[in-house]
């Protein structure tokens, strides 16, 4: 018997259906995907809270200095001849997998192509809050002790932060890399919060209002969103920034969360000209930077605004 076979016309239309469910289908394999980057940047997040924390433990319950320099151990040295490290160098005992650095919703580039677990360790895709939980003074670095937290619940610890990916103007020439300021540490590691310059170092950056020092303004042409005009802080999930706190737990929230205790509101473009100086802490216990929650932390809380 003679096996009928499929018309020309048959053929087009399953080839249409077939067109119809992927055009359907991709976007949801699109947004699963984003979401499993999410969920795995959430997850390297809280896993470096974690180093932190055993950190803690074999160190008195003091923090992870945001940076060191010249202690005769440290691998990034720079053109002066000073070397340094910054927490990420400290705590890699404690991570052992340095792909834990990297946020999966990034760009992530290896621009010197450096060994992975280098780049990642000097470049690192999450941002520490040294500004509270390990200040430098003066130009020695120090670490808080954890049990000075009033509310390690709502203290920030580590953020995804803006990475040299991020720039958009950056064209093959020299790579603008920040090393520890005096008074301040590298940016490559920090992340800092609305009251930029809450103590007495450099600020990383102003919060919707422009760069205060951080090089030619047209190197950096990079978006709010990526974080280069929040403090560092990249809200790349849902207008998001992923974030562990000091208590351990790991959650993503918006600009009003980390901005709370404050009189910060955005109003200039990102990358204008300005400064965050009227930014001011008016309930320092809502701040989620502050450890203590009290104005105690601000070297200078009179100019700060700093009230309970």
């Amino acid at each position: 018997m003679h096996k009928r076979a499929f018309t020309l016309i048959e053929l087009l239309v399953v080839i249409a259906i077939i067109a119809i469910l992927a055009a359907i289908l991709f976007p949801v394999f699109a947004q699963a995907k984003a979401a499993a980057k999410a969920s795995a940047a959430l997850s390297n997040t809280k896993q470096l809270d974690l180093a932190v924390l055993m950190y803690e433990n074999d160190y008195d319950d003091d923090f992870v200095p945001g940076s060191t320099w010249d202690t005769g151990n440290d691998p990034i040295c720079l053109t002066d001849n000073h070397c340094y490290s910054n927490w990420t160098w400290d705590t890699a005992p404690y991570v052992k997998n340095a792909d834990l650095l990297n946020d999966p919703t990034s760009s992530a580039q290896n621009y010197f192509g450096w060994p992975a677990i280098v780049n990642n360790t000097v470049f690192p895709e999450f941002g520490y809050n040294y500004e509270f939980l390990a200040p430098v003074i003066g130009n020695g670095p120090t670490s808080r002790s954890s049990s000075n937290a009033n509310n390690p619940s709502n203290t920030v610890m580590i953020t995804s932060k803006w990475i040299h990916a991020d720039q958009q103007n950056w064209s093959g020439g020299t790579l603008w890399f920040v090393g520890p300021l005096p008074g301040g540490v590298g940016e490559d590691g920090a992340s800092e919060g609305v009251v930029c310059g809450a103590l007495a170092q450099n600020c990383f950056s102003d919060w919707g209002h422009g760069d205060q020092w951080d090089g030619p303004s047209s190197i950096f042409n990079v978006s709010e969103l990526e974080g280069r005009y929040t403090g560092g802080n990249a809200f790349r999930v849902a207008n998001q920034v992923t974030v562990a706190w000091v208590d351990g737990h790991a959650k993503r929230v918006n600009y009003s969360s980390l901005a709370a205790g404050t009189n910060y509101s955005y109003t200039a473009p990102a990358g204008s000209p300005g400064s965050n100086g009227n930014i001011t802490t008016t309930h320092a216990a809502n701040y989620p930077w502050s450890l203590t929650k009290d104005c105690s932390e601000w070297a200078f809380p009179e100019g700060n605004g700093c009230t309970l």
